[in-house]
């Protein structure tokens, strides 16, 4: 094991600078104090329906039943400051699904210094279709074929104020989601996030190259970046990034992530690498790749995480540094003695002891027991 901290100092700074943050009863329990939407509701049931609504600016839209976003992809890219204040959520019941859909809410156009501000996203299930993302040309990053690579469930760039509970992500070509570009108070509650066996062994597992480098379809089980790079991080950044990850359900079927380089405080998630998928899948291009997980969570440049209560169940190198420079800072933080790591293989970081609360801006009661149960139970639409 490795114990690890850097700029420990810099800690009661950072203590200090999350209190002046203050969150709403809409996401008790983390940073968000996003409330979505007052506006009138507009159900959607089809692909049409959900781009009138968009094109129609309606900030609170409900989605009820499966819409299918075509076989080469659909984002909804929400890029102004007249996209605040929106909510978008499945009907009651827990049957909203959006398939080859990606919800970008993305503010990079924007004036320095603004964000788009206060969006839910709320109990639906995001999924990709195996067959149409292997029947896609060779993906190519910074090419015009790049829809896979830039396709995710929900995009967070330049958001403050975000709430992202009870959704599922599955079986999605890029991350399955991302909070980035100095995006800050952003929540993510009880929210499932995973990989299907059939997209572990899928056959024709396609090579896409991903920034430079070639890999396969197959392999690219990742859960979530918050932060983009190491300038786009919480100490390099300019002290943004401050997320809170609680009763999320990661796995199984996982490779590795959430890769970390924002405030984050990671309280009873669950990180499950039930059946430990080992071995090799043979792509296209005649390499093998291997299938088996090489982190649950990664710790990145410019990151300081305080984790509590969470639950490790046969994950491989649990916490693993993923720094972009040797020398980088982070700091990680655990409550002692109450991570739970069951039958985990490899090595991991150990956080170092913090003795006080380092969360300033909000309330919470963590679960001490009975966290897998717990999660299963309640991650995912209801």
């Amino acid at each position: 094991m490795i114990h690890r901290i850097k700029n420990m100092a810099r800690m009661a700074l950072v203590v200090s600078l999350i209190g002046l943050s203050a969150v709403s009863e809409a996401a008790t329990g983390g940073f968000s104090s996003g409330t979505g939407s007052t506006a009138t509701a507009v159900t959607v049931t089809t692909l049409t329906e959900l781009k009138n609504a968009f094109n129609n600016g309606n900030h609170h839209i409900i989605v009820s039943g499966t819409i299918y976003g075509g076989a080469t992809l659909t984002t909804l890219t929400f890029a102004s400051t007249s996209w605040n204040n929106t909510t978008i959520e499945g009907a009651s019941g827990g049957q909203a699904i959006l398939e080859n859909i990606q919800l970008k809410f993305s503010g990079e156009t924007l004036a320095t210094g603004t964000n788009i501000e206060n969006i839910v996203v709320k109990n639906i299930t995001f999924r990709g279709r195996i067959a149409d993302l292997q029947a896609l040309p060779k993906q190519v990053y910074g090419t015009s074929n790049n829809v896979g690579i830039n396709y995710l469930g929900v995009s967070l760039r330049r958001v403050s104020n975000a709430w992202i509970d009870h959704c599922t992500f599955y079986d999605i070509s890029d991350d399955l989601m991302s909070v980035s570009l100095s995006s800050d108070n952003v929540t993510l509650s009880y929210n499932h996030f995973y990989f299907t066996a059939a997209w572990r062994d899928m056959n024709p597992d396609p090579v896409w190259n991903w920034v430079g480098t070639d890999s396969d379809l197959a392999g690219e089980r990742l859960a979530m970046v918050i932060g983009a790079n190491k300038s786009d991080s919480y100490t390099y950044g300019g002290n943004k990034l401050r997320v809170t990850m609680h009763h999320n359900w990661f796995g199984p079927n996982m490779r590795g992530r959430p890769l970390i380089r924002g405030w984050v405080h990671a309280y009873n998630n669950y990180f499950d690498n039930t059946g430990q998928p080992s071995g090799t899948i043979t792509a296209t291009n005649g390499t093998a790749y291997s299938k088996q997980q090489y982190n649950a969570f990664q710790i990145g440049s410019g990151s300081v995480i305080y984790s509590e209560y969470n639950y490790y169940y046969l994950t491989n190198n649990s916490n693993q540094l993923g720094l972009d420079s040797s020398g980088d800072s982070y700091s990680f933080f655990e409550k002692s003695g109450t991570n739970t790591y069951n039958g985990v293989t490899g090595t991991k970081i150990t956080g170092a002891a913090f003795t006080g609360s380092p969360v300033g801006a909000y309330t919470y009661t963590a679960d001490t027991t009975n966290i897998p149960s717990i999660v299963q139970a309640n991650a995912g639409p209801k």
